[in-house]
């Protein structure tokens, strides 16, 4: 309210409240205010309220590492696909022959392959997600059952709005702002990312495969794409992975954390 830009001013909060490590109590109480005006479950978190913009620029600073053991391996495979790759992508926005109809099926396989590899690798990362990630998912998510006690789903859509939607699925279509790519992708390469990004976005977001969901990709190919993915274990894995990410028991040490930088030069 004091701020004509609130955005400017995120950031350095942010950096200094890492610094002094108060952080979690400040998003709780900003987020608690934000959650008054939220009318309807499935709609919390998703706006750019001081609150959501506090824990994306956390999780920025904070989860860099946690993204880079994640996902660089299987972005850097993206990089590198095959012609017979590039060309399927092609054919399959604009099949024009029943040729072209066939490879795209292949490279319907080829998504499939980097979707699933992808999401296997995020929903077996729990144990390297930084403590103090944990901490924040586990107050939102508290938080957000109060709000709304008689919807038992919306505990994990309140984590999983900035883990999947704000994390994962962000780092995935621009991987070079997150230093997971050197440059910015070429077009075919971005356009398989945008895929996988709208994918994991999907999967990870919470409760089954509607056909409301499946009807919302202009790409009618996804719909059937996404048929594939109608299984119990998806969610199941979700589940897990949103618990395990917003609990506050200790974990095991990863060896995989590394300083966090607030300051430069």
């Amino acid at each position: 309210e004091v701020c004509r830009d609130k955005y400017d001013a995120v950031l350095p909060l942010v950096r200094l409240l890492l610094h002094h490590h108060k952080l979690v109590p400040f998003v709780a109480a900003v987020a608690e205010l934000d959650l008054k005006d939220t009318q309807e479950a499935n709609t919390v978190f998703r706006g750019n309220s001081l609150a959501t913009r506090c824990v994306d620029e956390m999780m920025k600073i904070v989860g860099k590492h946690y993204l880079k053991v994640t996902l660089k391996p299987v972005i850097d495979e993206v990089g590198c696909p095959t012609e017979l790759f590039h060309r399927a992508l092609k054919l399959l926005v604009y099949p024009i022959s029943s040729i072209g109809i066939l490879t795209a099926a292949c490279m319907v396989e080829n998504l499939r392959y980097y979707v699933d590899k992808v999401f296997r690798e995020i929903v077996r990362s729990s144990i390297s997600c930084p403590t103090l990630m944990c901490d924040v998912f586990y107050s939102l998510r508290h938080l957000a059952a109060k709000r709304f006690p008689n919807d038992p789903h919306v505990q994990y859509s309140a984590v999983s709005s900035f883990v999947f939607l704000r994390f994962f699925a962000v780092a995935v279509v621009s991987p070079h702002t997150f230093h997971l790519r050197p440059h910015h992708p070429d077009a075919q390469t971005s356009r398989t990312l945008t895929l996988i990004s709208k994918a994991i976005q999907t999967l990870g977001s919470w409760g089954s495969l509607t056909k409301s969901k499946l009807s919302s990709f202009k790409e009618t190919f996804m719909c059937e794409f996404f048929k594939t993915f109608q299984e119990d274990k998806f969610t199941e894995s979700v589940k897990k992975f949103l618990d395990d990410v917003s609990s506050t028991e200790s974990k095991e040490p990863s060896g995989l954390s590394e300083p966090v930088h607030l300051k430069e030069g």
